[in-house]
C-alpha cells in the first residue's frame, strides 16, 4: 500500500507531460504554417469547390506552395486522398489558410479527444487495473512520435477515431466494424495493409467483409464527386507515393537511404512474409481484436511509406492489450523506447534517424511471443479469461 501514492504522482507527471506535449505541438501547428501537410488538403477543397482538379499536381502543389509563400517549391505536395475529404473540407477551403488551419486544429483536437474517449472506455471493460489501462491508451497514443501530427495538420486522428470505433464495436458487430475500418484504411491503407490479411488468417469473415464493403463504398462514393479521369488519377498518385520515402520510420525507410526505394520494396516484401508468418503460427490463439491489433503494429513495421505521425494507431493496440497476457507489459516498455528513439532521431541525420523502428519490430515480436501456441509456453494463456467477462 505504501507504493500508492508514489504510483499516483507518477501517472500525474505522465498525464501532465503529455498534455505539455500536446499543447506544444499545437502552438506549432499555429505557428509554423509552411510546415502544415493541411495546405494539401485545403488546396485540394478549394480546388473541389471552384470545379477545379484537386488531383492535377502541378497546378495544385503550384498553388499550395504559393500560399506559403514559397517560390521555388523543395518538391510536389500531390493530393493522394479520396475526394470526400476534399467534399468535407469545402467550407473551409473558402477561408483563409491561416484561419482554415487553425479550425482543423481544432477539429484534430477534438477528434484525438473522442478517440481516446472511446479506446479507454473499451480498456476499462476488461482490465481489473483500469487507471493503469487508461494511462496505458494515452501514453501509447500520444507519444513524442506520433504528437508530431498534430503540428503537420495530419489526417491520423481521423483514422485513429474510425479505428477506435471499430475496436468499440467487436466482437459484436463484426460488419460494422469492418466497414469503418475499410473506410480507414482505404485513406491511409499504408497504416491498416496487412490488417484485412490478419483477419483472414484468423476466419473473420465478416470483419474481413465489412473492410472489403467500407473500402469499396467509399471508392464509390468519390464517383459521385469526381469525374472518373479524377479517380484513376488518385489511384496513380496513390499508388506512386508507395516507393518509400527515406522519412519513412518503418524498416523500408531504413533501406531507402542506404539503397534507394527498389531496396525499400525488396525490404518490405520478405519483411511482410515474415509477419504474417508470425501471425500464422499464433492464428489459433487470435480473436478478432488481438487481430486487429496485431495487424495493426504488424503493418507500421513493414510499411513502405509511414511516419511517426502514423504512430498514433498504437492507441487503439493499447486498447486491446488487456485482453492478452503480457501485451500491457511489452506495450509499457515500447512506448518509453518510442519515446526515446523519437527524441534521438530528432538529432540524427539520414541514414540513422529511424531509431524508432527498432521498438517497433521489437513490438511486434514481443505481441507475437505473448500469444504463442500454448503447448510451447510454461505460464497463463495468451487470452486473460479472467478479463474478457
Amino acid at each position: 500500500m505504501s507504493s500508492h501514492p508514489l504510483t499516483a504522482r507518477v501517472r500525474l507527471v505522465v498525464y501532465v507531460a503529455l498534455l505539455a506535449l500536446v499543447a506544444e505541438e499545437s502552438w506549432a501547428a499555429i505557428v509554423h504554417l509552411s510546415h502544415s501537410d493541411f495546405i494539401v488538403f485545403w488546396e485540394a477543397a478549394r480546388r473541389l469547390s471552384a470545379h477545379a482538379d484537386p488531383y492535377n499536381a502541378a497546378a495544385a502543389s503550384a498553388a499550395a506552395w504559393h500560399q506559403l509563400g514559397i517560390s521555388h517549391p523543395p518538391y510536389s505536395l500531390p493530393y493522394a486522398y479520396l475526394p470526400e475529404l476534399a467534399w468535407l473540407l469545402t467550407p473551409l477551403g473558402r477561408l483563409s489558410f491561416p484561419t482554415a488551419n487553425a479550425i482543423w486544429l481544432g477539429v484534430s483536437l477534438a477528434g484525438l479527444v473522442a478517440a481516446l474517449g472511446v479506446l479507454v472506455a473499451v480498456a476499462r471493460r476488461q482490465p481489473s487495473r483500469p487507471r493503469e489501462s487508461t494511462l496505458l491508451v494515452c501514453a501509447a497514443t500520444i507519444t513524442l512520435a506520433s504528437a508530431s501530427g498534430i503540428a503537420e495538420g495530419q489526417l491520423d486522428v481521423i483514422v485513429l477515431l474510425l479505428t477506435a470505433l471499430g475496436v468499440a464495436l467487436l466482437p459484436g458487430h463484426r460488419f460494422g466494424a469492418g466497414v469503418l475500418l475499410g473506410v480507414a484504411a482505404v485513406n491511409k491503407p499504408q497504416i491498416l495493409w496487412l490488417v484485412p490479411v490478419v483477419l483472414l488468417m484468423v476466419r473473420e469473415w465478416r470483419t474481413f467483409l465489412g473492410m472489403v464493403t467500407g473500402a469499396l463504398g467509399a471508392f464509390a462514393v468519390g464517383f459521385l464527386l469526381v469525374p472518373p479521369a479524377q479517380m484513376v488519377e488518385w489511384l496513380r498518385q496513390l499508388f506512386q507515393g508507395y516507393p518509400a520515402p527515406s522519412s519513412t520510420v518503418a524498416f523500408p525507410g531504413i533501406a531507402t537511404d542506404w539503397g534507394g526505394p527498389t531496396a525499400a520494396l525488396l525490404t518490405a516484401i520478405p519483411l511482410a512474409i515474415v509477419a504474417l508468418a508470425g501471425v500464422w503460427w499464433v492464428r489459433a490463439r487470435l480473436d478478432a481484436r488481438t487481430a486487429l491489433a496485431l495487424g495493426i503494429v504488424l503493418s507500421l513495421v513493414v510499411a513502405p511509406h509511414d511516419y511517426s505521425h502514423d504512430l498514433l494507431l498504437i492507441g487503439a493496440v493499447a486498447a486491446v492489450a488487456g485482453l492478452v497476457a503480457g501485451w500491457p507489459r511489452a506495450l509499457a516498455f515500447a512506448i518509453i523506447a518510442i519515446d526515446l528513439a523519437a527524441f534521438a532521431d530528432s538529432w540524427l541525420n539520414p541514414p540513422w534517424d529511424h531509431l524508432e523502428a527498432l521498438p517497433l519490430a521489437a513490438l511486434g515480436i514481443a505481441l507475437i511471443w505473448q500469444v504463442r501456441p500454448r503447448s510451447e509456453r510454461s505460464g497463463t494463456p495468451a487470452l486473460d479469461t479472467a478479463t474478457t467477462g
